[in-house]
This record gives structure tokens, C-alpha cells and sequence, in this order.
């Protein structure tokens, strides 16, 4: 098999629920990072570039294994928020600047945080270094709505002890191709990735959340929750993009076929109010470390 270097797929914005209860107010509850840095990265790489010294990435954290530590390279301060908040681009309203003002990250985690604690953790940061204060607005807009399928869940939940693979702080994995041209990993497991409009993902302690932030990258959308779903599922999922993308990936399950059959959760299109949210306030400059 040929080596390639695998494209990550954009999962620029998370569409993993409602995380935004506490908007710009940080509750005593909330968890806080032991230590945490937040400083301007370097600059890009000139134009035509084809360096990868500046990958706009996290990694680490709990699931990986590098529990303890939490890094962001490069990553823009509208990803970040989206990232702590568990937001799509559809549904997040940044100012124009936070798109192009990026900061690297260096984290460190209290052993025994959850994810659920580490999203917590982001939010505080940015609460207390940038001042960040949000409000909900709703919109009218088209959606997805994912449900389980009339013939059941195909997925099987994780073993208490599955650890998801640490991402690689260095270069993006490279990757081979299995016989039908989608991407292979190492070991198993890896991905989301793309290659020539196809895509593999497996992995352990997938979550709802997890699933939707792809589908909501896949389609431009909001994509919503209604399975009642709540645990962490292995998967092993397979698609090539729609031809409405405009790409011409060859024979395969689009990824709504993929879902319905590979994972037994169902997609139907609506039109409705959604949630969006918008920034109130937010320092161009976060305070010291």
C-alpha cells in the first residue's frame, strides 16, 4: 500500500450539545486548570508555504494518553471559544478579528478530570484571561435532526478501560490506504480522516457529541441531538463525500447512508428556531500568566 499523508477533516466547530449554560459567568463549581499559558503564536508560514511548523491543532487530555496535560498550537480565539462551548460555526456569532488573532496553549489537568470537566476548564480560561462574555439569540434556519434507526443502534459501547489514541503533537500521522482506497491506520484506530473525498474513522469512547460534530462539519449545518443517547461507543465508519460537494470520490455510502447503516442513527432534514450565540465582549490581549 502506497503512504500518503492523511488530510484531517474539518471539525472546525463542535456540535456537541448545549454547553453554554453559564455564558461570561463563572460558577465556584467550576473546575480550573492547575496551570495553564496562553500566549500569541508565531506567525504563519509565507503565502504558497507548504510548511506544517504552524497546524492549528489541540491535543491531550482526558481519553488520550496524556491525561495530564492539555495543548493547543496555533489555534484561533473563535476555535477556541467554539471549542470550550461545544459550538458549530452555524450557530456562533464572533467578532471579525478573533478568526486571525491566534494563541498557543499549554495546560496542565488535574488527574481525574472528565471531558466534561476539561470543556469546563476552557471556558473558565477564557472567562478570566480575555474576559469573555456571550448571549443567545435564536435564528430561524435549516437543521438535522439524528435519531436511532428503525432497525436499532448498530454501534457497541466501549469497554470501561477503551482509551482513545493521544493525538501526535508533531506532523499530522501519516497513513496508508487500505484496497478500496480509504484511508488505514496504524494500529487500527485514528481519524476522523480524508483522503481524494474518502474517509475512514475508528475509534473508541465516540460520544453523540463526538458524531455530530462530524456530521455538522459534513453538511454545514446544525445538526440535532434526539437519540437519548448518553455513552461512548466504538465505531469503525466509512463514507465518501456527497456529490453535491462537488467532488468526484468514486463509488460508496455518503456519509448519511454511512450513519444509518454502519452506525444504525437516522438524519432527517427541518427548518426551524435555532439557538445561536454571539459574543458580547471579549480582550483583543488575554491578562498574564
Amino acid at each position: 500500500m502506497r503512504t500518503i499523508m492523511g488530510t484531517m477533516l474539518a471539525l472546525m466547530f463542535c456540535a456537541t450539545g448545549d454547553h453554554t449554560a453559564a455564558y461570561g459567568q463563572a460558577a465556584d463549581s467550576h473546575p480550573a486548570f492547575e496551570v495553564a499559558s496562553v500566549k500569541p503564536a508565531a506567525p504563519l508560514a509565507g503565502p504558497g508555504s507548504r510548511s506544517l511548523r504552524n497546524p492549528s491543532r489541540c491535543f491531550g487530555g482526558p481519553g488520550t494518553t496524556d491525561p495530564g496535560s492539555w495543548t493547543c498550537r496555533s489555534r484561533s480565539l473563535a476555535l477556541l471559544i467554539a471549542d470550550a462551548y461545544g459550538l458549530q460555526s452555524y450557530r456562533f456569532v464572533p467578532p471579525d478579528w478573533a478568526m486571525g488573532a491566534r494563541f498557543d496553549v499549554i495546560a496542565k489537568v488535574p488527574k481525574g478530570t472528565t471531558r466534561e470537566q476539561l470543556e469546563l476548564m476552557q471556558q473558565n480560561l477564557l472567562m478570566e484571561r480575555f474576559k469573555l462574555t456571550l448571549h443567545h439569540e435564536q435564528k430561524e434556519m435549516p437543521f438535522y435532526e439524528m435519531t436511532v434507526g428503525k432497525n436499532g443502534l448498530k454501534m457497541k459501547e466501549s469497554a470501561p478501560d477503551a482509551v482513545t489514541t493521544a493525538d501526535d503533537p508533531g506532523a499530522p500521522p501519516k497513513l496508508t490506504l487500505d484496497k478500496d482506497d480509504f484511508p488505514a491506520f496504524p494500529g487500527g484506530r485514528g481519524g476522523p480522516f480524508g483522503y481524494n473525498g474518502r474517509y475512514h474513522w475508528a475509534a473508541s469512547n465516540v460520544t453523540i457529541g463526538d458524531l455530530l460534530r462530524t456530521l455538522a462539519s459534513q453538511f454545514g449545518r446544525t445538526v440535532i441531538d434526539a437519540t437519548g443517547l448518553k455513552g461512548k461507543y466504538d465505531i469503525d465508519l466509512y463514507w465518501v463525500r456527497d456529490s453535491m460537494d462537488g467532488t468526484d470520490s468514486g463509488v460508496g455510502p455518503t456519509i448519511t447512508d454511512a450513519f444509518q447503516a454502519q452506525l444504525g442513527l437516522k438524519l432527517e432534514s427541518k427548518k426551524g428556531s435555532v439557538d445561536i450565540v454571539v459574543v458580547d465582549h471579549l480582550e483583543k490581549v488575554p491578562s498574564e500568566n
